[in-house]
């Protein structure tokens, strides 16, 4: 219990660092929200009054939030990709940008690296950016 929250306060900080009130608000949501409210069809967030929070732009804006969910909901992001499939799965793959039309077969290759993810050896922080750099490669980073 230690380790992971001691692996939260720094995922909490680029949380509040990162994302705007709105979108904090939202992050209590369901992730189906949070897909629906936060990434406009463009695949840019909306704006926020929250001072620096336009600050970053683009790409970087969008990875930093697939970083901020990945964290925030990284059980519940853990069990969809046991499973294959999942709405907190189905955000991860949204906000990292992976076209719809192979989000299905994203979502089969997220479970089949599943091991290789989640191996017993590596940290929290590890396997949480395993997950990040795999869904940011099938989308905006492809």
């Amino acid at each position: 219990m230690t380790r992971r929250v001691a692996f939260l306060i720094p995922a909490l900080a680029l949380l509040v660092g990162t994302v705007a009130c709105d979108v904090t608000t939202e992050l209590t949501k369901a992730p189906f929200d949070l897909t629906s409210t936060i990434v406009k069809p463009t695949g840019e967030f909306t704006s926020s009054t929250s001072p620096g929070a336009d600050s970053f732009t683009g790409s970087v804006k969008a990875r930093r939030q697939l970083e901020a969910f990945a964290a925030y909901s990284y059980d519940d992001v853990r069990a969809d990709i046991a499973r294959g499939h999942g709405e907190y799965l189905t955000s991860i793959a949204a906000l990292a940008g992976v076209p719809a039309a192979v989000q299905e077969g994203f979502q089969a290759d997220m479970q089949r690296n599943y091991d290789a993810l989640y191996h017993p050896s590596l940290s929290i922080r590890e396997t949480w950016a395993r997950v990040v750099e795999t869904a940011w490669s099938a989308g905006h980073g492809h």
